[in-house]
């Protein structure tokens, strides 16, 4: 039994193991960008472990950033990168962006991760999740303030 449950234990939990010895300890971080329909993004955070603010450019995987028929009734979904580069010159970092959201609906909802990232931030790793609230008419937005959440860490 005691080796069923030290092998359990190592198998579960291999990512505290390797924190421990190989890399920073994870970090809450909040990621709130002002994303203006056809002009710039910017972002601030939270948390010390990403610069404070900067700009970021958002990159559809299809070309479009529908992710279904405009005119259809059903979800959209939406899969994107977004590269945030930092005011401090500290470096970017990209994050990976899958989302759905309502036509018409006030919000939208889904998950992130980091892709990849320079200088301070070039073996940053982590994820969580987003929700996205419209500026102005849902139907015919001029933005959206979305909210990122979760943990990061350096490896």
């Amino acid at each position: 039994m005691i080796t069923i449950a030290i092998g359990l234990s190592l198998w579960v939990f291999p990512q505290s193991t390797q924190a421990k010895n190989n890399s920073s300890a994870a970090s809450a971080v909040t990621i709130t960008i002002d994303v203006v329909f056809g002009g710039e993004e910017t972002f601030t955070t939270t948390g010390d472990a990403l610069c404070p603010s900067g700009t970021a450019i958002s990159i559809p995987h299809d070309n479009n950033f529908t992710g279904g028929d405009p005119s259809s009734s059903d979800a959209h979904t939406f899969h994107l990168d977004k590269v945030l580069t930092c005011d401090d010159n500290s470096g970017t970092f990209t994050i990976g962006v899958q989302a759905a959201n309502e036509p018409c609906g006030p919000t939208d909802t889904g998950g992130w991760h980091v892709v990849s990232g320079t200088g301070a931030y070039e073996n940053l790793q982590g994820g969580g999740h987003l929700v996205g609230t419209v500026t102005g008419d849902p139907c015919n937005p001029p933005g959206i303030i979305d909210v990122y959440t979760g943990m990061v860490r350096n490896r």
